[in-house]
């Protein structure tokens, strides 16, 4: 079990850790082109040239230009614009490892790929929205995050236009637990191909929870309580109890067993704190 608090907490190796770091430089790239085309700007006013020889291609300011909307295009690749402790729309970078980098215009654009042929109406939505989250890290890392409310509406839209499960499933990972639609089949939930891994078993009326591992590079962001709070919303829904045992599998120290316990209680679980002890969660129709 898995509750996104890896080893090594101080660790700069850590590969959560490096991920973090790779987005503070790619913001402070793009601040600084950012600044530089402003400067070239400038100066090209002040020099007194015609507007469209300042402008024309190869000229400094198309050059700095240039390098601010490729260093603008990366910012998807290091999640710029996330919210370090909440999974959402913006959250993810490049885990190295699953896949390469995990976000949702790269989501889009695999999906876009896919299903151009199957469903054309959706697929224009999904560029759309690919475009407006471009432009929202800027403004989301700057501090303005206002628009993330109305962009996470729109993936939530999407997900239930979706041509089918496999697009559905690829698109709601991007959003938080909290909003990610309920399916019909709680067996759906179970995920071994994404950057979270989820299994469990189904008895009666009951979950029994194995496990939610997520990939390291994406722990400490939110993932992992975004899945379980999906799990227990569904739960809910269908009026049925999840069980599971207190087994951390993200350190090996003293400390594992009490963050796990703390990590099931905020998600309304009774908990035996001890290793492998009982962790029970009733439906809300019963608590």
């Amino acid at each position: 079990m898995d509750d996104n608090t890896p080893t090594a907490e101080g660790d700069p190796t850590r590969p959560d850790r490096q991920l973090i770091q790779r987005r503070e430089q790619a913001w402070s790239n793009y601040q600084q082109a950012c600044a530089d085309l402003a400067g070239t700007r400038i100066r090209a006013n002040l020099d007194g040239w015609k507007r469209w020889f300042r402008v024309m291609p190869g000229a400094a300011v198309d050059q700095a230009q240039r390098r601010r909307d490729e260093i603008r295009a990366e910012l998807a690749r290091n999640g710029v614009g996330a919210d370090p402790d909440h999974w959402g729309v913006l959250s993810g970078g490049d885990t190295g490892t699953f896949g390469g980098c995990f976000g949702l215009e790269h989501t889009i654009d695999q999906l876009t790929e896919r299903y151009a042929k199957v469903d054309s109406h959706w697929v224009r939505t999904l560029r759309a929205i690919a475009r407006t989250t471009t432009d929202i890290r800027p403004l989301a890392a700057d501090g303005d995050r206002s628009a993330i409310e109305e962009l996470t509406e729109r993936v939530l839209q999407a997900v239930r236009m979706a041509p089918d499960d496999e697009a559905r499933r690829r698109l709601t990972v991007h959003l938080p637990g909290d909003v990610r639609p309920v399916p019909a089949d709680p067996a759906s939930l179970v995920e071994t191909r994404g950057p979270v891994a989820v299994q469990f078993d189904i008895y009666a009326s009951t979950i029994k929870l194995d496990h939610i591992d997520v990939v390291p590079p994406l722990r400490r962001m939110g993932l992992g309580t975004a899945t379980l709070r999906h799990i227990c919303r569904t739960a809910d829904t269908h009026a049925m109890h999840i069980v599971a045992q207190l087994v951390p599998t993200f350190r090996d120290d003293d400390s594992a067993v009490p963050i796990l316990a703390r990590w099931f209680r905020e998600q309304g679980f009774e908990v035996t704190e001890r290793l492998g002890g009982r962790v029970v969660r009733a439906p809300a129709s019963v608590r």
